[in-house]
């Protein structure tokens, strides 16, 4: 926890787009010793995806048919800093394993909010919480959505006793009202909220004060602000750490030096659209 804020680090998740979810075991190592030693409380692997409907990519597009592969790399050295992973609720899933036999501590179940359906998401939900697992629900594409949309999501979320709730700029099409509006209904409701932010219109960093100012409980960033499918972008780290008087200092110069290397190295295996 940063001056109570709890942020998500999603390099890996975001970045794995451009590299295909491969990454070199040392680079992972060092995101998450970076995470741990900056007071970073999650660090994003990737998904869940199913290794047969979705073939060829790296293990941390599947976080459940490789949890070995990634208990080997992170075991060691995890310790307080969480590890999370998205279940992407629209596409061919891998079947989960016990919170206690994985690696993922927490799960954010990631719905388009236009083609969310209430009663496949109630049993994600339910099916994540039996397992054991700390449980997220993120709206993507939410910045189109309507009051009263958002004001049902809240609902649900507040029945369900999910975590938190967090709502993707995906389309960089939020406005500073809308930030307003959704965290204040959110903390009325009792619901804890977070906000993760793309940057194709280069308004990523002020709506992120903004929602600092309204005290967001969550928010997501990366190294460099790089990652997306679109290659569009994210919140930066280094902007988040510099409002939050965080020296990252010679590690993340470190990190971000690795993160270079894994583009350039695994570019090939790119997923980017």
């Amino acid at each position: 926890m940063i001056n109570r804020l709890k942020v998500f680090d999603c390099t890996l998740r975001e970045v794995g787009y451009q590299t295909g979810w491969y990454f070199d075991d040392e680079f992972v190592r060092s995101v998450y010793k970076f995470a741990q030693g900056k007071g970073i409380d999650y660090v994003e692997l990737g998904f869940f995806h199913n290794t047969e409907a979705d073939p060829g990519k790296g293990c941390y597009r599947y976080c459940s048919t490789k949890n070995e592969e990634i208990l080997s790399v992170l075991k060691t050295i995890k310790n307080i800093t969480k590890i999370s992973a998205m279940r992407d609720i629209q596409r061919p899933l891998a079947e989960l394993l016990p919170q206690k036999e994985s690696a993922v501590d927490t799960i954010r179940i990631l719905t388009r909010s236009h083609e969310t359906d209430f009663t496949v998401l109630e049993q994600r939900v339910d099916e994540c919480m039996e397992l054991g697992y700390e449980v997220f629900i993120n709206f993507t594409s939410a910045g189109y959505n309507s009051p009263e949309k958002n004001r049902e999501f809240i609902s649900f979320a507040a029945k369900k006793g999910v975590h938190a709730i967090e709502f993707a700029d995906t389309e960089s099409v939020m406005t500073e009202e809308y930030v307003v509006r959704t965290i204040e209904e959110c903390h009325e409701s009792g619901v804890e909220c977070g906000v993760h932010l793309h940057d194709k219109n280069g308004t990523a960093e002020k709506l992120a004060d903004l929602a600092l100012e309204r005290n967001a409980d969550y928010m997501d960033v990366t190294h460099l602000g790089l990652g997306g499918k679109w290659r569009d972008g994210n919140l930066t780290m280094e902007y988040l750490f510099h409002k939050m008087g965080v020296n990252g200092g010679y590690e993340a110069t470190m990190v971000k030096n690795q993160l270079i290397e894994q583009l350039i190295k695994y570019h090939a295996h790119s997923a980017a659209e």
